[in-house]
């Protein structure tokens, strides 16, 4: 992409920004597809345009209200003129954005009286894809141009079966955008015009809707071929002028018949209305727009968009001249980008492009780039992580989801049962939960307009470059694949309890099944609840329990109960991804710190309440994902169950009777044998030989995970959550696993930890095996954190984000050189241990301590664990020794 020709204004674009952008002197503004900037000339003419005129409701035959008529008369025409079209044969209707004209469509094609089909493209903004709901004959998502295409040329029979097509004859309605609002992908202009001439009998009744609204940002929006045009074009005028806040639906009048469908009217739209004695009323007739443009228009709004015409005009020449500036910036920006690699030679960049795009073709791409970032070790960077570090050098853009969902999941590769595990696991738009289960859940844009300039690309390139590139290739940690020598013995089965107090569903060995500080995906995830007294139904006391056999389908998207041996009772299921409704009468206690939504379903509380013999119903726990912040609910860790067992030993786990609740594990019940003593467990290792069958282990690796071994509490000591009446995994006893982290180590395996059939197992008891490996020596240093912090103090702050991984990596590189005395895993578990010693009372002296020295030491610790906890490991002698 060449320079601008000479006569350009980029040229002049310094001096444009100083005059006519004064905030933009301390700031980085790259959120142009969310709105660009208004000039300073266009606010200072139309303060002197209303300061100097007197404008009234046009709603009347004062002079005001003649003079406010005339000049949004004068406006319409220009918006024609700016967009090369014919008044012949276009109309502008004014709205309040380019949502508001997408749903006038909507209801035109909704009050037709015969139904219609709704066809859309996957890049579809969230207000093009709303329209499916109207659509009685049906809708289709196209995932793709090559959909599209095949569609049109009349190959129906290459597109997958879901979704409906039009039928013969049948009227329908194709929405596209222009450009894609996520990634800046420009789409086909020829697809009206060939869909218009088709002689497909399918095509013959289709209209088309074009959303501008992030086109027209950058480009020139030509419609002048009236063949070419499409029938409706839906925009916002602050997305190209940054000011005034309007919209407009542009119609080719021969469509027009479509919008006078609607039924709704209002005051503006009609000429009389009889409303006592008969329902009578006459729409106007002289103009398209009289009939839809609702009430009483904004008038000063339009009026200022006159002025911001004429200085748009002044200062950047067309659209055209735009378009070409900005698409070469986009190009720069887009090579910088992809050029920036960590030391290890990983791309930091993960760029979300259409294969059919290009940067430096206006044709194909608009000045838009959609990206992720990666550590040097293959994770991500949290979008809002990036975004807050970006917020503090005053840089503007977007994150999230961007109101794109088809474009989301098809550049995150997110199935639909992958989205809606997502929402279910309290995902919102504008939140913070940026990975779950290893996958990003939004991403970056970063979005250019006619008044950015290189120096933008080379603040935000040299940010990136700054916090997030690793120039020095660090010791990561990673873990080496266990050798079978090593392994004690591997993880031989893997079940779930999803309904507390029920049989347990077996994982299927080919599963990589997410785990986490919480235990294993979806255990403990329902209960039964006694409708007299709100309490969890006791197993013990309800034995038909044991016969009530769940079964998890995800991709399906349901929890399915059946009753094993009957054949009386029929299967129920019931939806993984939608919770009963929150509300407070329906929320029950069922323990000290758990709370449950009843399901207020009839259905599900007969199939229950009939095989059981008692009155309840199924609930769901509360979940600190799903919970909102006035109903924050304190939580117990659930934990993982394990036994040791050698396959010829290996216990049935069928046809078994439950046990009762663990109550320090708070909200893990197990199920055990049928003398109801050991727990049924989670993960069940196979062994040849049973490890240490007379010490305590400690901890243990499954995989590449590590846990720490606890005990477990006896079910009858609930009362006393410190009497335990098993030891962790001695004498072939069963333990409780709590996963543990290593805050430096933010591999794509560690953002996302799964257990399946088959990983390898390796036991530790002590602190002398413990040090012997190199990934849980990390994970147990990196639980005190003691690395001394020196140099710069610029370097020393951070945001108080505790949980974010990979903000550890980012200031990790940003602690390298001169800014960090580093210490090797093992001097620093060894400070870590000589340090627990003195805070428990010195070596061994117990208790010489006072109290009140006690509370200040832990008031300290406490408050020096806020913020982040860094970490920087180089490769040296200790290391090598360690």
């Amino acid at each position: 992409m060449t320079l601008p020709r000479e006569g350009h204004y980029f040229r002049d674009i310094d001096q444009i920004r100083n005059q006519e952008y004064p905030a933009l002197r301390s700031t980085t503004y790259l959120d142009h597809g969310g709105c660009t900037l208004y000039s300073k000339s266009t606010i200072q003419a139309y303060s002197d345009d209303l300061t100097s005129n007197l404008y009234g409701n046009p709603h009347s035959a004062s002079p005001s209200s003649e003079a406010s008529t005339q000049r949004i008369e004068h406006i319409r025409s220009r918006v024609l003129q700016f967009l090369k079209a014919d008044p012949e044969h276009f109309d502008v209707v004014f709205t309040a954005n380019a949502t508001a004209a997408i749903r006038l469509v909507a209801d035109g094609f909704r009050d037709s009286g015969t139904g219609f089909w709704y066809g859309y493209h996957r890049d579809s903004h969230t207000s093009l894809v709303g329209i499916r709901q109207l659509a009685s004959a049906g809708s289709r998502c196209f995932e793709s141009d090559q959909e599209v295409e095949y569609w049109l040329d009349g190959r129906s029979e290459l597109l997958p079966k879901y979704g409906h097509l039009p039928c013969h004859g049948g009227m329908g309605l194709f929405a596209y955008p222009a450009q894609s609002n996520m990634n800046g992908h420009r789409l086909p202009k020829t697809w009206p015009s060939r869909l218009r001439l088709s002689f497909k009998s399918e095509h013959r009744s289709v209209y088309t809707l074009l959303d501008a609204a992030a086109y027209m940002t950058t480009a020139q929006l030509d419609l002048s071929d009236i063949d070419a045009a499409p029938d409706f074009i839906a925009f916002s005028f602050y997305k190209i002028f940054g000011f005034p806040d309007l919209g407009a639906l542009i119609v080719r009048k021969a469509a027009r018949h479509i919008l006078q469908n609607r039924r709704y009217f209002s005051g503006g739209t009609v000429d009389m209305v009889i409303s006592i004695g008969e329902q009578w009323h006459a729409r106007k007739e002289n103009q398209l727009h009289e009939q839809l443009e609702d009430g009483t228009l904004p008038f000063h709004n339009i009026i200022a968009l006159d002025s911001a015409l004429a200085v748009h005009e002044k200062l950047y020449n067309s659209m055209t001249d735009i378009s070409q500036y900005t698409t070469y910036l986009a190009k720069i920006l887009y090579v910088k980008m992809s050029s920036l690699k960590h030391a290890n030679g990983i791309a930091v960049c993960e760029i979300y492009k259409d294969p059919s795009s290009e940067y430096g073709d206006g044709e194909t791409q608009g000045p838009t780039i959609a990206f992720n970032i990666h550590n040097s070790q293959g994770g991500w960077v949290g979008k809002s992580s990036f975004e807050q570090q970006a917020i503090q050098r005053n840089i503007h853009l977007r994150t999230g989801g961007v109101c794109n969902s088809g474009g989301i999941a098809t550049s995150l590769d997110l199935a639909p049962w992958e989205m809606r595990r997502n929402f279910s696991e309290g995902m919102r738009c504008g939140d913070d939960k940026d990975l779950i289960q290893g996958k990003p859940t939004g991403i970056i844009r970063v979005s250019l307009g006619a008044m950015s300039s290189l120096d933008d690309i080379q603040r935000f390139t040299g940010f990136i470059e700054e916090v997030y590139v690793e120039k020095h290739e660090l010791v990561t940690f990673a873990v080496p694949n266990l050798s079978v020598a090593e392994a004690h013995c591997s993880v031989g089965r893997l079940q779930v309890f999803p309904i507390q107090g029920c049989p347990g569903w077996q994982i299927p060995s080919t599963s990589h099944w997410p785990i986490s500080e919480r235990g294993l995906a979806w255990d403990n995830e329902w209960c039964l609840v006694h409708h007299q007294t709100g309490k969890a139904l006791n197993p013990r006391e309800h034995l038909k329990m044991a016969l009530l056999q769940p079964s998890l389908h995800l991709e399906e998207g349901f929890l399915a109960i059946h009753v094993q041996n009957s054949g009386s009772t029929g299967e129920l299921r019931v939806s993984l991804w939608e919770s009963p409704p929150s509300h407070t009468d329906s929320s029950t206690r069922n323990s000290d710190c758990r709370l449950t939504d009843l399901y207020l379903s009839t259905k599900i509380s007969e199939f229950f309440s009939e095989f059981l013999g008692v009155s309840c119903t199924l609930a769901r726990y509360l979940d600190y994902r799903r919970t909102t912040s006035q109903r924050s609910i304190r939580y117990s860790q659930h934990q993982i169950i394990l036994r040791q067992t050698a396959p010829n030993s290996e216990q049935r786990i069928d046809n078994i009777l439950p046990a009762t609740q663990s109550p320090q594990s708070g909200s893990h019940l197990v199920v055990s044998s049928s003398a109801m003593e050991d727990p049924q467990p989670n993960v069940l290792l196979f062994a040849t030989k049973i490890a240490h069958p007379e010490r305590n282990c400690t901890h243990i690796r499954v995989g590449n995970n590590y846990f720490e071994c606890l005990p477990l509490v006896h079910p009858q000591h609930s009362d006393d959550p410190h009497t335990f009446c098993k030891t962790p995994l001695s004498n072939n006893q069963p333990a409780r696993l709590r996963l543990l982290r290593n805050p430096m180590d933010v591999s794509p395996g560690a953002q996302n930890p799964t257990i399946r059939v088959g990983d390898l197992v390796k036991m530790f008891v002590g602190q002398d095996e413990s040090n012997q490996d190199p990934g849980l020596l990390a994970c147990l240093a990196c639980s005190r954190p003691v690395t001394t912090i020196s140099g710069n103090p610029e370097h020393r702050s951070a945001p108080e984000r505790t949980d974010r991984s990979e903000d550890l990596s980012m200031q990790n590189r940003n602690l390298m050189g001169d800014h960090v005395e580093t210490k090797s895993i093992t001097e620093i578990y060894a400070h870590s241990s000589e340090s627990k010693k003195v805070e428990q009372g010195g070596d061994g002296g117990g208790g010489s301590n006072d109290i009140s020295g006690k509370k200040k030491e832990k008031k300290r610790r406490k408050k020096s664990h806020r913020g982040f906890k860094l970490f920087c490991f180089t490769r040296d002698t200790s290391m090598s020794e360690a």
